[in-house]
């Protein structure tokens, strides 16, 4: 008789192989408690524990049955604010009942997701007590922007937080002037990633973090600060790590000369920026004000100059041989990029017109995820442009263009788009055909009229789609309709979540989940979850 194999009896390596073709809580949800062999081979999954993309019927599961018996086990947990009322006020969820830092021991890792306004300074309050959590990774999370909310988050954990990391997505703070004799720090933070409003705070940020040793920010405003705001700032003697991002706004090399007075002991630069100063694209000049300890520099910098010719001519020769630059030039010779090769950067903001002018393969572009493409834009730009950012998983791009681009992004799962460029790509056969087999999260942003949404092709052509997202601006524009029709042309389909931003009727609003069921398909039966938010409504199924 023929000898039947099973799932069971294949080695751990393979299992393990299957395991990479699956989410974190789906291996949970599909593995574990199978028997104490299969546990075993998935201990790494119950460390580092994602519920991130599952469906209702998975995450109620996991959540509520798998994750109380590992919970010991977890380094690493991803919180999204919207499991926050499911998860805390499910009578039978550990959660309601007993204290996070008591539920995960060994926590060492915390990521919060979507958390808004009062509801992400409540959230913080639960985080006390734990002794191993030093790392909290906030990802599209608005909280207040004072400088009274940023110290809240800094203290979190009875200030034993040692890495605090906010992403592109979250809130950019607006940090106030700090007085010496005001002055509160905090030193046990030695890694923060953030956003501020300008950089003439950059010295309240140094006083709140004296002992940092990675520091990186991104500035949406360059004042062209006096002197005076940076010099009576103690130095950052630990720091090793900087980056300064900036795209906005023009900065001067006496601004960089200021910053970097503060950082004697500095190891590794980073600076992404756009300038108008000409001593700022002087390799000779530049080299001058960088610290003697510095062992790596990253260089992407956009300039703009006034003349052109022989002064724009020479720029590559002022270079020291130590700093391997390139340079990408537009045909006017006024502007273009100096960049560092290598260029590592995670995410990039690059302008339309170094289209034709990035190298193949260049090495900059090699760990690229997050790419964003700024300027007037043409079709053939974007195609040149992506063909370079192999690992590119999320693309957003301004309105009104079309996306062959996706024909050159083999990782891209993850698609931002307006409207009016959404309506383009559905009008081009071949790059819905690369859509149906890439995308599953499709976010549609500048959304003004619902009924100009086509719903009916999305709904046909992304076959693959999971999670969808609809930004409707007008806050006169009521969506339930909308939340209906979406509802109703997947029914048949794989979609496991919807979020619309807009308003409900009162009725509507009143009692959302009622009302879903007395206008739907869905019934007391189905595994659903609804919920209406900070003008969000989400749909979470299946």
């Amino acid at each position: 008789m023929e000898q039947v194999s099973t799932f069971e009896m294949l080695p751990d390596e393979m299992i393990l192989h299957v395991c990479q073709y699956l989410r974190g809580a789906e291996i949970l949800y599909s593995i574990f408690n199978l028997n104490s062999r299969l546990n075993s081979t998935i201990t790494n999954f119950c460390q580092h524990v994602n519920l991130q993309y599952t469906t209702y019927k998975q995450f109620k599961l996991v959540a509520l049955e798998i994750v109380p018996q590992i919970s010991g086990l977890i380094r690493s947990f991803v919180f999204n604010a919207r499991w926050e009322n499911f998860m805390f006020n499910t009578q039978s969820s550990i959660f309601s009942h007993l204290k996070l830092s008591l539920l995960f021991p060994q926590l060492h890792t915390l990521i919060l997701i979507n958390f808004v306004g009062a509801q992400s300074n409540l959230f913080l309050d639960k985080i006390t007590d734990f002794f191993q959590l030093v790392k909290l990774d906030i990802r599209n999370c608005q909280f207040d922007n004072s400088t009274d909310s940023l110290k809240k988050v800094l203290a979190a954990n009875n200030n034993r937080l040692k890495s605090i990391l906010f992403d592109d997505d979250s809130t950019e703070f607006v940090l106030t002037s700090t007085n010496d004799e005001e002055a509160v720090s905090y030193p046990n933070i030695e890694e923060l990633t953030m956003s501020i409003k300008t950089d003439k705070t950059l010295g309240s940020l140094f006083i709140l973090v004296p002992n940092i040793t990675r520091l990186h920010v991104d500035v949406e405003e360059s004042l062209s600060a006096s002197k005076k705001t940076l010099e009576n700032i103690p130095i950052l003697v630990h720091l090793k790590y900087f980056r300064l991002r900036s795209f906005d706004t023009q900065w001067s090399l006496d601004e960089i000369t200021r910053i970097l007075s503060k950082m004697p002991f500095l190891q590794r630069l980073t600076l992404n920026l756009s300038t108008e100063d000409k001593h700022f694209t002087n390799g000779k000049k530049f080299n001058e004000v960088l610290p003697s300890s510095l062992i790596a520099i990253h260089l992407f910098i956009m300039y703009y100059l006034s003349t052109s010719g022989s002064e724009t001519d020479t720029i590559l020769s002022t270079w020291p041989s130590y700093i391997r630059v390139i340079r990408l030039l537009h045909e006017s010779n006024r502007y273009g990029v100096i960049h560092t090769v290598p260029c590592d950067l995670s995410s990039m903001f690059i302008p339309a017109y170094e289209a034709s002018s990035i190298l193949t393969s260049s090495i900059y572009t090699r760990n690229v995820e997050c790419l964003k493409i700024c300027g007037k834009q043409f079709l053939l730009d974007i195609h040149l442009i992506v063909q370079h950012f192999h690992q590119i998983r999320t693309l957003t791009i301004g309105p009104s263009y079309r996306l062959r681009a996706i024909q050159v992004a083999p990782n891209l799962d993850c698609l931002k788009i307006d409207l009016g460029s959404l309506k383009m790509v559905l009008d081009d056969v071949s790059t819905c055909e690369l859509l149906q087999k890439r995308v599953v999260q499709l976010k549609i942003t500048n959304i003004q009229d619902v009924d100009s949404i086509p719903l009916d092709i999305i709904a046909q052509k992304f076959n693959n789609l999971r999670d969808l997202s609809l930004w409707v601006e007008k806050p006169t524009v009521f969506i339930d309709s909308l939340t209906l029709t979406v509802l109703s042309m997947w029914k048949d389909k794989n979609l496991r979540s919807f979020y619309i931003k807009g308003s409900l009727t009162d009725e509507a609003a009143k009692n959302v989940s009622e009302w879903l069921m007395n206008h739907s398909h869905l019934d007391d039966e189905d595994s659903f979850l609804v919920e209406y938010d900070t003008k969000w409504i989400t749909v979470w199924y299946q």
